[in-house]
């Protein structure tokens, strides 16, 4: 009795632990309300060596109320700052005496900001790079935090006020020590949001670089990682105005996609601000102290498609069509929207009229000269909500039908990729009443929730009948050969154009090997492909097995069908994928990613076990409605930015059940 009330009250204490991890939807909402960031970027200076040193940058002329001042003036709602840059500490700390308090009449960089910041209303967030211990392939090979950096941590949010944010560097830790760090933040400050940086998707929102931003809209909170400028000797200077004009365009574009956006503002050696970024930032603050109504406190565009002539962003029943684009050729932007009734528009930039839920908005030329970008303002009588798709017709939903819904995940910032962490279909079925779901021995254990119709349901994979299949005669697998390696990042596009003549990699050619598994030495960020080519008599879907290290994407003529890393510490995986053959030629091509190992493994070949399994989901009660949403996500992941691994399954639907 005894052992089993310990038990309970130690699941109880993971429990709270658990509750009081993640922050409050208002920190979220207000940390996504305020949109626009500046993170102050200090000059690294280096010896003969190579090594960062700062015996040459001189903190007399930095002023910590300028700083905050430009922010406020530039219309940002937070300022970053580093607390360590090179290899000095910027504040107090009883772990380092190589600090600016030690070294320069007990200065404080962090407290001055932090005092400027609470003077001025304006959030203050914090950079932290984290030292670890890690192998010569960047392997992690400690599982839990430093204790100096612990210490650090601790001592940065207890001694500043109240930290709205804070991110870390780009380096690999293990799952324990990301989860460490970020508990150890909650506990400490449990409404300061932390970043991706954390690793391993132990993040509240994350940073995205130029790469990873491919104007999709994401399951996750983010920030698109923009620098304002670099040393302006070295950069092609336009003049201030038409260059904050070029960073306003990506601002809008990174908000009507639900992103927040982060500028970089460099000092000077002497601790001043950059005169040319200055300038630009005046110049963004004016922009904004018209048009920042369009930008805070609003949501992401409603529409799914993009705009050549700008981009829109919401706020209940406005829109705002930002005219960041090219003038429209007929000088005319038509929407057709049946279901809103439009009240007003702003009259001074268009002439807007709605016929037959048409609207109909005649733009001036006058509109896209100059240096400024216009902003239109439309208020309906109802409240925007996301357009819908048009509604799909068949009887089978799967991956290249649905419309994928995609995170940030990864071990660290050389495996962050774009995860799809659900499915979703918009589709059209009179009299539904049943779901037969159709999976493989791959998806066999997972559990799933399928949200139908705002209702979800909860199904563990497990029940299914199964339906043994022979691949079609006459289906003929070529030679199989390989094209690497290639330094790279696991992030990559979603085609892939490639033949025996043109390879994936320059200066590789594809070389012929065998279809069983190999193993070679590799380094660390390395990547493989291995192509095959299938002749097949008629369309068929077949299973294939697919084995891989740390990461894993299979291309199915030209088009990623699977993607995503396998386990933290996973050297090898084999699993089954399920394949749509078209008649005759089709092309598969794997890509094999190493992050960590010292070796890499791989295989590509058809599986013996072509089993489908038929499980079928009875709804409470017949639906009676058209048009319906279907959502379907794997629970019980390590991550809620963990991909899904849900690409084999199938759902067909049903007017009765059987």
């Amino acid at each position: 009795m005894k052992i089993r009330v310990l038990s309970i009250f130690s699941l109880l204490l993971i429990y709270i632990n658990c509750v009081f991890a993640h922050v409050s939807e208002n920190t979220i909402k207000t940390w996504q309300d305020n949109k626009l960031a500046m993170k102050i970027i200090f000059p690294v200076q280096k010896n003969q060596k190579g090594k960062a040193t700062n015996d040459e940058f001189n903190f007399a002329g930095f002023n910590a109320d300028s700083i905050v001042s430009l922010a406020v003036k530039s219309g940002m709602r937070t300022v970053i700052a580093p607390a360590k840059t090179g290899n000095m500490y910027l504040f107090n700390t009883s772990t380092d005496t190589n600090s600016c308090y030690h070294k320069y009449n007990h200065r404080d960089i962090i407290k001055e900001l932090s005092v400027a910041c609470a003077k001025r209303k304006i959030q203050f967030g914090l950079y932290l790079p984290i030292s670890g211990k890690q192998d010569n392939n960047s392997y992690p090979t400690s599982g839990k935090l430093n204790e100096l950096g612990k210490k650090r941590i601790t001592e940065l949010l207890t001694k500043y006020g109240k930290i709205s944010e804070i991110s870390f560097d780009m380096i690999a830790r293990t799952p324990e020590e990301s989860k460490e760090l970020y508990s150890l933040i909650h506990k400490l400050q449990p409404e300061c949001m932390v970043s991706s940086d954390a690793g391993n998707g132990q993040y509240d929102f994350c940073n995205v670089l130029k790469y990873h931003f491919q104007k999709d809209f994401l399951e996750c909170k983010w920030r698109y990682d923009s620098s304002l400028s670099s040393n302006t000797s070295s950069i092609e200077i336009d003049n201030a105005q038409s260059d904050a004009k070029k960073i306003i365009q990506k601002m809008t574009d990174v908000v009507s996609y639900g992103g927040g956006f982060l500028l970089n503002l460099h000092l000077e050696n002497n601790g001043t601000i950059n005169e040319y970024d200055k300038e630009i930032m005046d110049n963004i603050g004016r922009w904004l102290k018209e048009n920042g109504h369009a930008i805070y406190n609003t949501e992401h565009s409603p529409f799914i498609e993009d705009f050549e002539w700008g981009t829109v962003t919401r706020k209940g029943n406005m829109l705002y069509f930002i005219l960041s684009g090219k003038y429209p050729k007929d000088g005319r932007i038509k929407l057709y929207m049946p279901e809103y009734e439009l009240e007003k528009a702003d009259g001074k930039l268009a002439t807007c009229i709605q016929k037959n839920g048409l609207i109909d908005i005649a733009i001036p030329a006058s509109a896209y000269k100059g240096k400024n970008i216009n902003v239109l303002t439309l208020k309906f009588k109802q409240n925007i909500e996301d357009q819908k798709p048009e509604p799909i017709r068949a009887i089978t939903l799967k991956q290249n039908n649905s419309n994928p819904l995609y995170s940030i995940s990864g071990f660290d910032f050389n495996s962050t990729y774009k995860s799809t962490v659900k499915y979703s279909w918009y589709f059209e079925q009179l009299m539904l009443k049943q779901l037969e779901l159709l999976y493989t021995e791959q998806e066999t254990g997972k559990n799933l929730e399928i949200e139908l119709d705002g209702k979800t349901y909860n199904v563990t994979l497990n029940n299914g009948k199964p339906s043994p299949r022979q691949t079609t005669n006459g289906t003929v697998w070529g030679k199989q050969y390989i094209c690497g390696p290639e330094k790279k990042i696991f992030h990559a596009p979603q085609t892939i154009d490639t033949d025996m003549e043109n390879s994936p990699i320059e200066k590789h050619m594809w070389r012929e090997t065998s279809a069983e598994k190999q193993t070679f030495p590799a380094s660390a960020n390395e990547t493989y492909y291995v192509m095959q080519n299938i002749e097949s008599p008629r369309e068929q879907n077949i299973i294939i097995e697919a084995g891989a290290g740390n990461g894993i994407e299979i291309y199915l003529n030209g088009k990623s069908i699977m993607k995503h890393l396998n386990p933290y510490g996973c050297g090898f995986r084999m699993e089954k994928v399920l394949v749509h053959l078209e008649k005759g030629n089709n092309q598969i091509v794997m890509r094999v990613y190493n992050r960590f190992e010292k070796e890499i493994s791989y295989i590509l070949r058809p599986s013996e076990n072509q089993t489908i399994y038929k499980q079928d989901l009875t709804l409470p009660e017949m639906s009676k409605k058209k048009n319906h949403k279907l959502t379907v996500r794997q629970t019980g992941l390590t991550s809620e930015h963990d991909d899904t691994g849900l690409s084999n399954l199938r759902i067909r639907l049903r007017r009765i059940a059987l």
